[in-house]
């Protein structure tokens, strides 16, 4: 019969190795839960500068900026971001729609705190 040489010791390197992808995960997962936002954000952001910029004959279906802005609320609001309405701005003019979204915030980790600033700018001229 073979015995086993570890005997219900444990690997220290094993142990190590394990808790770095633990807190690899962890931290992937904080910082991931934020970017996968900014992405999904900017996309929405992106498609109701699109519908804002198309006007034809029975208007536009934003019909002032507020509206854009609420829209864009709306997008936020489903994402759970916190963005108050001061940090969008838009503008409309003959030509062209403007959105201007500024989001911040903090990423806590255990020791940590990483703070961010994300800027998002759409310009889109106004179709007839």
């Amino acid at each position: 019969m073979r015995k086993n040489s570890l005997s219900g010791k444990i690997n220290v390197g094993c142990l190590v190795m394990t808790l770095l992808l633990i807190a690899g995960g962890y931290v992937g997962f904080e910082f991931g839960k934020i970017y996968l936002s900014k992405y999904i954000l900017s996309r929405k952001i992106l498609e109701i500068a699109g519908d804002a910029c198309k006007m034809g004959r029975t208007g536009s279906i934003f019909p002032d900026e507020r509206s854009i802005a609420d829209a864009i609320l709306l997008e936020v609001e489903n994402l759970s971001i916190d963005i108050p309405y001061d940090d969008i701005l838009v503008e409309r003019n003959k030509q062209y729609v403007t959105i201007n979204v500024t989001w911040e915030g903090d990423i806590v980790i255990p020791t940590y705190t990483h703070h961010f600033v994300f800027h998002f700018e759409e310009k889109k001229k106004i179709v007839y």
